[in-house]
């Protein structure tokens, strides 16, 4: 049986129960459902919610299931990709690297073959206010879809995937806002020669699909054999209803909305409050035809918690194998690990540690990062001592290795990321690098430890009584 949200929603019962939790009363997507979600992050809870009834944009019953918090934890992260809960650091990051490396041709499977088409919404069908898409911020005002979306490059046919948001307009129309990167270039091109770009958005599939449309791969790359591999299986594709096999979608999608971005068209859209923590501001962004809806019988719509844990981690992870691998190739082969902080948004501070031979090398580990990412504009760099997931160690390095006026280097008017809101130009923006790092050419002050014998044969759970060993999580 192929991968898909089900197969992880089974896995997490299976392996984290503790990680999913459902809501069986009504909820209504504008709002009710992000308040759920903002009272379980306010008690430092991030499970998967699955509300098992939900509204649509109408305020009637909707036969879809509304998921949300699918990636608010590495734990859950770890799961997708076949891991133990436990294993949601570096060696999280490692899988991560490997099966990115390890890139899979998709299938092909006929349109009876894929769940996806169970039910198809064409023509005057089609009605985007019977989905129960989520309206999350209070400025948010309309509904926005914000999940993946595919395309294919007008030129070599070679697919992207990325995250972007869609504010619903009518029942056929939505807005749609992009940096510019892969997708951007595709309808760039494509408007060039006065043509639409066809794109689908997917709306629930196995969390490989949302990581490996946060993976920094080059443009020529084919991002549903990154999915793939991820997978550890090939993705299977369906021919779309609107575009044929000149958009293949995924066949075990649970919702997929197809659309083409009109050329030579823009309209106002926003504001939305982004993966920043602030609103978006509003701007003419590009605008979208839908062209068919198609979903399974008992669908469940996931739409990411955006703002918060959900959106965060699932874009830190494929940033940090990505950026991990392109140092330990290009710059310093001793790196150890690499960790985007939610502190930093997953996005605009990374933390990394090496493993420093000579004078310099956490200088050229920091360069060597920004060029892949432009959204990342703060690097932190340890030694191998830090534990990089650890941002007490982190802070700690910093407070006790770093001299102000010898440790910190700023490059200026260097592209940045365009929804940071402290840059005063859109793409124009600044970098900072904070050498943590020990001395390589002086003696430098001894760490704290304790005897290593001593701490071997000395076991708390030798010493303290069954409560405050379960006081403490032993």
């Amino acid at each position: 049986m192929a991968k898909d949200l089900r197969h992880f929603i089974k896995a997490l019962q299976e392996k984290a129960p503790e990680e999913l939790i459902t809501v069986e009363k009504e909820i209504d997507p504008r709002f009710e459902a992000s308040a759920v979600l903002q009272h379980l992050e306010n008690r430092d809870a991030f499970p998967a919610v699955l509300f098992n009834k939900s509204k649509n944009l109408r305020g009637e019953s909707s036969p879809f299931r509304l998921m949300s918090n699918l990636h608010a934890t590495r734990q859950k992260c770890a799961i997708a990709l076949d891991l133990e809960k436990h294993e949601w650091r570096s060696e999280l990051v490692e899988e991560y690297s490997r099966r990115q490396r390890n890139r899979i041709k998709p299938i092909i499977v006929s349109r009876e073959e894929a769940p996806v088409k169970q039910v198809i919404r064409t023509g005057k069908d089609i009605d985007l206010f019977e989905l129960p898409a989520m309206a999350i911020h209070a400025m948010d005002g309309q509904a926005y879809l914000n999940d993946v979306v595919i395309a294919a490059d007008p030129d070599t046919g070679v697919y992207n995937s990325s995250h972007h948001r869609m504010k619903i307009k009518s029942k056929t129309r939505t807005g749609l806002y992009a940096s510019p990167r892969h997708l951007w270039s595709y309808f760039r091109r494509a408007e060039e020669r006065g043509e639409p770009l066809p794109i689908a958005m997917v709306h629930g599939h196995h969390p490989a699909i949302h990581l490996a449309a946060e993976s920094i791969v080059p443009i020529e790359d084919d991002e549903y054999e990154v999915t793939s591999g991820l997978l550890n299986e090939p993705i299977r594709l369906v021919p779309s209803e609107a575009f044929g096999d000149r958009l293949m979608v995924p066949a075990d999608a649970e919702v997929v909305i197809e659309a083409e971005i009109l050329p030579n068209v823009r309209e106002a859209e926003g504001p939305y409050g982004e993966f920043t923590g602030y609103y978006g501001p509003s701007r003419y962004a590009w605008v979208c035809e839908v062209k068919a809806i198609t979903y399974r019988k008992d669908p469940i719509w996931v739409q990411m918690f955006v703002g918060h844990a959900d959106c965060s981690i699932v874009g830190g992870i494929g940033k940090e194998a990505g950026t991990l691998d392109i140092i330990k190739a290009t710059a310093v082969p001793t790196v150890k690990a690499i960790h985007f902080p939610i502190s930093g948004c997953c996005r605009f501070i990374s933390y990394i540690s090496i493993a420093q031979k000579a004078e310099g090398e956490a200088r050229v580990a920091a360069l060597a990062s920004f060029p892949p990412f432009d959204e990342l504009k703060i690097v932190v760099v340890v030694d191998e001592d830090i534990d990089v997931f650890n941002e007490r160690q982190v802070l700690w390095a910093v407070a006790t290795r770093v001299q102000p006026d010898d440790g910190l280097d700023i490059i200026r008017h260097v592209r940045g990321g365009t929804l940071d809101p402290s840059q005063v130009r859109l793409t124009d923006g600044s970098k900072l690098i904070i050498d943590a790092t020990k001395p390589q050419d002086r003696p430098f002050a001894k760490t704290l430890d304790i005897p290593a014998d001593v701490m071997g044969r000395i076991r708390l759970e030798d010493l303290l009584s069954p409560a405050d060993r379960a006081r403490i999580g032993i």
